[in-house]
């Protein structure tokens, strides 16, 4: 039977709402605040961290409940922001708030929650929900526990689930997961505890990191610049230099000085050599370069068992629209991904997340676009 359950606070809206929902449940709640970042390091003096933790134990003294902090940030710098740097060396485009819910915030969170806290369950404030119920009251140990959709579809955070196990999720709640993120706001907003979160803007950017005013000059502190050629790619020729192919990413508008390169429709970027780092660029936002037929994703991460079906459902960004496909399996390591419709600027790097209806089957990184129009 499930009592006791941890959840995470984040200082936002949601996690505070959920929070209190779970007690409104009648459920034993603990919060836990995570410190995965140092903002010393970047040589910051203030830090959003210290109005996030603020207000989440702000909501935990107005709920009456505990809460804990607990620092991973040696752990994100390693399993989670490194591999983003190596990444973007590469002109990779990676999604980093999928490894941190996967190593950070499903593994070690729910670590500490289940070993030293006793809990049996976790709960989070995103919006998604599982077959178990929002508040697991449908768990049974002997099922398989698929991941769906929320009920708000403009809130969809599964594309940053997709890479959980269904280990993971057995023990995990998303009270807000049934819930418009409008009725979410309300209940903040009628209730005094929570009042003063109810209207805090969302959190954006990389996960735990926050939004950069300047992400070009955030990652230059962790990457070298390396100067290349930017290349037309219906021309071949050179017309222009950059100082970092991290700077980029596909389908991303460059502009380049002098003058006579300029595009009166702009200049995009369709390809990314790491090899001999350049970057290629071609002309409108709706060239068909820009626009992926085929192309290529390593080994597919099945949060259940492998589908069998040949057409599935798939995004490749949280805000694309979920498109049809095809799948046509190489190897193990090695599928190919083709739209019913080509997509536009599919990255290397990305995750491909595929969906049957409203469940959510998983995901795969892409790798390389094979074809375009």
């Amino acid at each position: 039977m499930i009592k006791r359950v941890v959840c995470a606070m984040s200082g936002g809206v949601d996690s505070a709402v959920s929070a209190w929902l779970l007690q409104k449940k009648g459920f034993d709640v603990t919060g836990v605040y995570m410190v995965n970042w140092d903002h010393v390091e970047e040589g910051v003096s203030q830090c959003p961290r210290t109005k996030d933790q603020a207000d989440a134990q702000m909501v935990c003294d107005r709920l009456g409940i505990r809460l804990h902090v607990v620092n991973f940030v040696k752990e994100y710098w390693n399993d989670v922001f490194m591999p983003l740097v190596s990444n973007y060396k590469l002109g990779r485009t990676v999604v980093s708030d999928i490894a941190c819910n996967t190593l950070i915030k499903f593994d070690l969170l729910h670590k500490f929650a289940f070993e030293e806290l006793g809990a049996d369950a976790v709960a989070t404030g995103h919006f998604a929900r599982t077959t178990q119920g929002d508040y697991l009251e449908n768990i049974d140990d002997g099922s398989v526990v698929q991941l769906l959709k929320p009920v708000d579809p403009l809130k969809d955070q599964t594309y940053f689930l997709s890479n959980l196990s269904g280990k993971q999720l057995r023990r995990s709640m998303f009270p807000v997961g049934s819930l418009l993120k409008s009725q979410v706001r309300k209940i903040a907003d009628s209730e005094s505890v929570l009042s003063d979160v109810a209207r805090k803007p969302e959190s954006m950017g990389i996960c735990f990191i926050g939004k950069r005013k300047n992400f070009e000059s955030f990652m230059d502190q962790y990457i070298e610049p390396s100067r290349g050629p930017i290349v037309d790619r219906e021309t071949g020729g050179v017309i222009g230099e950059h100082s970092g192919i991290h700077h980029f990413t596909i389908g991303k508008r460059v502009k380049i000085a002098p003058e006579q390169f300029q595009s009166a429709d702009g200049l995009f970027v369709c390809s990314i050599d790491a090899g001999t780092n350049t970057v290629f660029v071609c002309h409108g936002s709706t060239n068909p370069l820009l626009y992926a037929r085929v192309f290529e994703i390593g080994k597919v991460h099945w949060i259940n068992e492998q589908s069998s079906a040949r057409q599935l459902n798939f995004r490749c960004q949280r805000t694309h629209p979920i498109l049809q496909c095809a799948l046509e399996a190489k190897s193990s390591n090695r599928t190919l991904v083709k739209p019913r419709h080509p997509v536009r600027a599919a990255a290397p790097g990305q995750m491909c997340v595929f969906y049957e209806g409203d469940v959510c089957l998983g995901s795969g990184e892409i790798r390389r676009v094979v074809d375009t129009l």
